[in-house]
């Protein structure tokens, strides 16, 4: 399992090399655990078994003219804090949950950095990733108004990210509720020209080759930041202007999980 990590500095992408997706997940949630604020973008480009099979598109890879990055393996406790943002907005109050640990179903206030909270719903989680969707407030909404009703419109910001600003003053979960996981859930591709593109359901679990259109049209899977996610929210408040970076993370209606894999 491996990806192109796009750094934060101008100066291009660094390989990043696992046995497994759920290895990666696992060395990038010590990555942001012990950096809250950390900004990386990883597309996923491949998949391989460890051995010949990995050290081959790995090969393919190094040619293309990307370098090798082996992140830490150890975890470090966060020492960070921020202000707690008011949440009085909608009238929850923060539930207790263990810092950097998510569950499927969680909503949770997402602050814009400009003293006010957005909703967070946690749609599906995957190894040690999950997939998070982010709602604004439609303008005509009054308050206080059931969370419910929030969380059925469309999402302003969605995507695969990890679990570590989930704690006091970031992010805070204050209910859960069973998420519209057929409506949300997007479908992914990976590989590449070399290897073949495949579309896969969100799991990953079911793959097969993607036609030309998909392989052009359907996005691919990127894991990114929690830190990332903030900053497209404060894009979105229109606090910090947007960056084409944000683009992946902007919700379409782009093909489901269901739509491709109906029996799944």
């Amino acid at each position: 399992m491996f990806g192109k990590r796009k750094k934060d500095q101008p100066s291009g992408s660094e390989f990043h090399q696992a046995d497994s997706e759920q290895q990666l997940f696992a060395q990038l949630l010590a990555e942001t655990r012990a950096d809250p604020e950390k900004v990386f973008t990883i597309d996923m480009v491949g998949r391989g078994t460890p051995g010949r099979d990995l050290d081959e598109q790995v090969e393919r890879l190094r040619r293309s003219g990307v370098t090798a990055s082996h992140p830490p393996a150890t975890e470090a406790a966060a020492d960070r804090s921020s202000a707690r943002a008011d949440p009085s907005a909608d009238e929850l109050v923060p539930l207790s949950r263990q810092p950097f640990t998510a569950e499927t179903g969680d909503v949770f206030f997402i602050p814009d950095g400009g003293g006010r909270v957005l909703l967070g719903h946690v749609l599906a989680t995957l190894h040690d990733a999950v997939y998070v969707a982010v709602f604004e407030r439609p303008e005509d909404l009054p308050r206080p108004a059931d969370p419910l009703v929030v969380l059925a419109t469309q999402p302003v910001v969605a995507g695969l990210t990890l679990p570590a600003r989930f704690q006091p003053g970031m992010w805070e979960v204050v209910g859960n509720v069973a998420p519209d996981t057929a409506r949300l859930l997007p479908a992914y591709t990976w590989g590449t020209d070399l290897d073949g593109v495949h579309v896969t359901d969100f799991s990953g679990s079911h793959s097969r080759p993607a036609t030309e259109i998909e392989a052009t049209t359907i996005p691919r899977r990127i894991v990114v930041s929690p830190y990332f996610i903030d900053i497209a929210v404060r894009a979105v408040v229109g606090l910090v202007d947007w960056h084409p970076d944000f683009e992946h993370l902007r919700y379409r209606s782009t093909p489901r999980s269901v739509d491709l894999f109906p029996d799944r």
